[in-house]
């Protein structure tokens, strides 16, 4: 329940530090730990030039930039400055994967409160789901806002800018995923509340997302209990003066109703 995508290269960590913590128990724990991530670098083969390069250019360097993600990431976990956000709906994490994104919406997210706020773009996220997890990672380029994706199967890093959603990709999953999250939690705070589910640790910047009732149809099933059922829809950003009260704002646009029969009359 709520895995740590992480644990992987935590155990790797933990594994460096032992041997550090025998070899020199003179030195402090911060010292330690700052030579155990380092030894991670040294194992994936990530020299000091090699590191400097793939900031530069990631996508040049992309195994490299992507292991130094990795590494990251993991000095981030032992210093507690991943925040955490939990599903209270694994259906959640299906809606992020298959709705579908505007490309002209892609823009308004990146400009959004929530990244603009957080640690002057570049950060680390956690989402966790009772089924399946990611961490992403946000870090300012001349070109745009570069994204890294962590899941337990794979390492997936894009540009948002330069994505083009009108192709078929096989990590455009992994686009949706991170970008919905986002503009779910944009359009739905009052879904997004302090704390974390029962049976889980403590954190200081822990967030659980409830479903909106929005984005939800409550059927029932042939047992009898009542389940969500996720609208077909979109993410939209109002840009236009014509939305008086409401300009600026994102909106999820329900394209279908599940219940019932409906009609609908398009305009131009």
């Amino acid at each position: 329940m709520y895995k740590n995508i992480l644990d992987r290269q935590l155990k790797e960590y933990r594994f460096y530090y032992n041997q550090l913590n025998k070899k020199l128990p003179f030195k402090s724990k911060e010292e330690k730990s700052k030579l155990a991530i380092r030894l991670m670098f040294k194992a994936r083969n990530i020299e000091r030039e090699d590191a400097l390069s793939a900031c530069l250019d990631p996508f040049a360097h992309g195994e490299t930039y992507q292991h130094q993600v990795e590494c990251i990431a993991t000095d981030y976990e032992l210093k507690g400055r991943i925040p955490r956000y939990y599903l209270k709906d694994d259906s959640l994490i299906d809606f992020f994967k298959e709705t579908e994104i505007k490309q002209k919406e892609v823009l308004s997210i990146l400009n959004s409160d929530f990244v603009k706020e957080s640690e002057n773009f570049v950060f680390f996220c956690g989402v966790l789901g009772k089924k399946m997890s990611f961490t992403f990672f946000i870090s300012p380029t001349k070109a745009g806002h570069l994204f890294t994706i962590l899941t337990e199967e794979m390492n997936f890093t894009f540009l948002a800018e330069a994505i083009d959603l009108s192709k078929q990709d096989e990590n455009k999953w992994a686009f949706n995923m991170v970008m919905n999250f986002l503009f779910y939690i944009t359009a739905f705070p009052e879904c997004v509340v302090d704390g974390v589910p029962n049976g889980v640790k403590r954190q200081a910047k822990a967030k659980v997302i409830s479903t909106s009732e929005k984005i939800v149809s409550h059927t029932t099933t042939e047992h009898g209990f009542v389940r969500p059922h996720f609208r077909r829809g979109y993410f939209r950003h109002l840009e236009s003066d014509y939305f008086v009260n409401c300009k600026g704002q994102v909106r999820f646009i329900s394209s279908t109703m599940v219940k019932g029969k409906a009609k609908t009359v398009l305009s131009k």
